[in-house]
Parts: C-alpha cells; structure tokens; sequence
C-alpha cells in the first residue's frame, strides 16, 4: 500500500512540475522563432493601422538611429530592433519592437523606451497617444497622433499585439 502511495504520490509531483513549465513555455512560444518583422506583419494582419507603413531593422551599432527610433541610449542586451513607420513623414505613427537578449530585462528595456522616445522626433507633427507592453522577450512601443484616431490608435495595436502574444501581456506601462 505504502508503494502505490508513494507512486501516486510521484506521478501527481511531476504532473505538477510538466503542468507549470507548460505555463512558463507559453510566453516563450508565442513569439518563438518569428522575426520582429514577422511579428509586425501579424499586428497588422489584427489591426490595420490604415496608413502607408514601412517596416525595417534598427541599426544596432548606429546610436543615433538606436535612440531616434527605440528611445534607448544602448544597446546592450539587446539582440534586435525594428520600427515600422508611417510613410508620409507628416503623420506620427511608431510601432516599435525590441527583442532583450534575457526576458527578465524586457520590462526594464521597455521602461527605457518609454522614457527616451521623443514623440516629436518628426518635422511639424507629434505623437500623444503612447503605450509601453511587453511580451517575452519582446518589448512593444506604439505611439501615434491622435489626429490619426480615425485610421488607428496606440491602444488597438497593443490590442493587435495581445492577440499575437495569445491573450495575454506579461506587461503593460
């Protein structure tokens, strides 16, 4: 008798241990193996912001181009940026993504973004609609004129990426 509860006893322990690391792998397996580009392209299949974009990779080892597009005064730690803009150089529209090199810094890093983006880094136009989130080991900033509110807002791409990310964010700033 003392076997068979002490079998049970195991078997429920590693059913517990397998069940928890399902959970933890989620947030890793949504995003896992796609490109930030890639991840961009499936936003956009959710939300459409209605506007000319154009998606591209972010210069690491350029650190004018690191902060005018990321906000971030460094690159350490991270492994890869790409920004997708609006075409006409007179709407304010940034979608950003960051991947961290460790997932445990992704909050940090996006907190840099947040306070390091100029929203008026274009000619004539500013963006005042701006949201922070972060999934993984990608970080997301949005931000878009509110006179574009009609075509797309920061909040309908976090949703996008919400969607992306299976329903949920790790975090929202």
């Amino acid at each position: 008798m003392k076997k068979v509860t002490a079998a049970a006893a195991v078997c429920l322990t590693v059913s517990l241990v397998f069940a928890g690391c399902r959970g933890a792998d989620k947030e890793q397996t949504a995003l896992e193996g796609k490109t930030l580009s890639e991840i961009i392209d499936l936003i956009y299949e959710q939300k459409d912001p209605g506007i000319g974009t154009a998606t591209m990779e972010v210069d690491l080892g350029d650190a004018g181009a690191l902060k005018y597009n990321t906000g971030l005064d460094s690159a350490e730690g991270i492994e890869e940026a790409a920004v997708s803009e609006a075409m006409i150089s007179a709407q304010a529209y940034s979608l950003v993504l960051v991947r961290v090199e460790d997932s445990a810094d992704t909050e940090t890093v996006a907190r840099e973004m947040q306070e390091g983006i100029d929203p008026a880094k274009w000619i004539c136009v500013q963006a005042d609609d701006r949201e922070v989130s972060g999934y993984g080991d990608v970080a997301l900033l949005i931000m878009v004129s509110s006179e574009l509110s009609e075509s797309v807002t920061a909040e309908e791409i976090t949703d996008a990426f919400r969607t992306v990310c299976g329903g949920e964010l790790a975090f929202e700033l």
